[in-house]
């Protein structure tokens, strides 16, 4: 950062997207064996700067920072198929326990979990979709309080869902409060943010949402044991009971991790999330 200038850095990392940057990240840090973390390189805003990011700064700012010698991976082209899986977070502000990102003004939250997880699903030929619009933003229209978190999910889940006939999994990702103990995993060197799958039980159609759950469950628990925390039913008094499942016969709401797990446990459970969920889309095919 000497040559760069902290005022410099932060001006032009503020203009970022957060998306392209996790994107970036994550494609940069696929198929190494840089310590197997997520975000070693990246501790450093510098690396981003001068490796990932193709940014048009000014020559007095950065100059011969870019070495010819070294190579630059390309991010992948994403496929225009139509959208198969659709990731929205009703609990938008939930975060996980990861400084790094801060250095790139980004939040460790569900959203960057969710463009995580859609990265993953992408490489496997499965379209995904990120809700972009904000929860928060519909609170404050509606002048509601947090415990409506699931009527203003609902209002955006519900124009993409009418506007995307393709989808075949729905999901509404959270993560847990529980601690580390309950919700990391090592296994064969690797570190887990475990899996907990939340189906309410008061409307129609859920025992069809319930057993999508288990297809992508079993998968999971045979490609990595202990990997999930289970299928928790939830209804009676003071449960939802619903959380927008009602939707379709492809919507379930997912817990990866807690507030101590690291970006890092939670790539590493997207990566086998996406195979698993693969493995039920062909048998659906088949």
């Amino acid at each position: 950062l000497k040559r760069l200038g902290e005022r410099n850095f932060k001006k032009y990392i503020s203009t970022l997207d957060n998306k392209k940057i996790v994107e970036d990240i994550i494609n940069n840090s696929k198929n190494t064996h840089y310590d197997n973390d997520f975000f070693s390189k990246y501790k450093s805003p510098k690396y981003i700067l001068k490796y990932t990011l193709n940014i048009d700064l000014d020559s007095s700012i950065i100059s011969d920072n870019i070495n010819d010698s070294e190579e630059v991976v390309s991010t992948p082209t994403i496929n225009n198929k139509l959208p198969i899986v659709y990731i929205y977070n009703t609990h938008e502000t939930e975060k996980y326990a990861d400084t790094e990102l801060e250095n790139y003004n980004i939040i460790p939250d569900v959203k960057i979990a969710s463009y995580i997880l859609e990265n993953y699903l992408e490489d496997l030929g499965i379209s995904t979709i990120v809700e972009q619009e904000s929860v928060t933003d519909i609170l404050r229209k509606n002048n509601w309080a947090y415990k409506r978190s699931y009527e203003a999910s609902k209002e955006l889940a519900s124009n993409t869902i009418s506007n995307n006939s393709s989808l075949k999994l729905i999901i509404d990702l959270h993560r847990d409060s529980s601690k580390l103990e309950k919700t990391l995993l090592e296994h064969k060197d690797n570190k887990y943010a475990r899996v907990l799958f939340v189906i309410g039980a008061e409307y129609d159609n859920y025992e069809i949402n319930y057993s999508l759950a288990n297809k992508i469950n079993t998968n999971l628990e045979e490609l990595i044991p202990g990997i999930s925390r289970g299928i928790i039913k939830k209804s009676g008094l003071g449960v939802n009971g619903v959380y927008n499942q009602d939707f379709s016969n492809y919507t379930i709401l997912i817990e990866i991790g807690g507030y101590e797990n690291t970006m890092t446990e939670v790539m590493n459970t997207s990566i086998a999330f996406s195979k698993c969920y693969l493995e039920v889309l062909d048998e659906e095919n088949s």
